[in-house]
């Protein structure tokens, strides 16, 4: 080894000692962290996102009864629904408990028709492509501010939903078949008819409407 090799060696080994190298994946995350909802969004989904909707769920017929009785959607989103921030829709828990009348895949936004104990149709999404942002804003776990950039909270809102798809694909509702879906729709104003329901959970049951 050359003596000006080694004398470099030398000076810059107490800098080198306290480096190690980094693939470029590793470095986008240093300079970008990953954000840690999106890395525990199954375990969000599955442990705190369908709960928290299977808790607060109100029978259709309750809550729509509820609903008639309020003054605007203001004070009725106080009582029985969710809003995360002023500019957004109020997004309300419900259940539905009904037979499915009818299966709609003609579309990539498939939709199940189910008769409810009302005796009312009640549209509930089916995917494969689920609509609107009511799961990730009706969850009170986060909020914009969790991830302050609207793409990142797009692909969060678009990851929920492709869990909602997955479990609807796995159910496969059938006509005939007596269900209870706990979901979740947003409104602008106090609805007079149930507005389509996202789902977060779906059940079979015995009987039906």
């Amino acid at each position: 080894m050359s003596r000006p090799l080694w004398l470099a060696l030398v000076v810059l080994a107490p800098v080198l000692g306290g480096c190690r190298i980094v693939s470029t994946q590793e470095l986008a995350d240093l300079k970008n962290p990953p954000n840690p909802h999106m890395a525990n969004i199954d375990q969000a989904w599955q442990q705190k996102i369908v709960p928290q909707i299977v808790g607060e769920a109100r029978p259709a017929e309750e809550l729509m009864r509820l609903l008639s009785t309020a003054s605007d959607v203001d004070s009725a989103c106080k009582q029985y629904g969710w809003r995360s921030q002023d500019e957004n829709p109020c997004v309300f828990a419900v259940r539905v408990s009904g037979t499915v009348e009818k299966v709609d895949t003609t579309s990539r936004s498939g939709k199940v028709f189910i008769k409810d104990e009302r005796g009312e149709t009640v549209v509930v999404q089916l995917g494969p492509t689920i609509r609107g942002t009511a799961l990730r804003d009706g969850y009170k776990g986060v909020s914009y501010q969790d991830f302050n950039d609207q793409v990142l909270f797009g692909n969060y809102s678009r990851t929920i939903n492709e869990h909602a798809a997955a479990m609807m694909k796995a159910f496969n509702p059938q006509p005939g078949d007596a269900v209870t879906v706990d979901g979740v729709f947003s409104a602008w104003d106090v609805p007079a008819t149930l507005p389509d329901v996202t789902p977060a959970n779906i059940t079979r049951t015995q009987g039906g409407a």
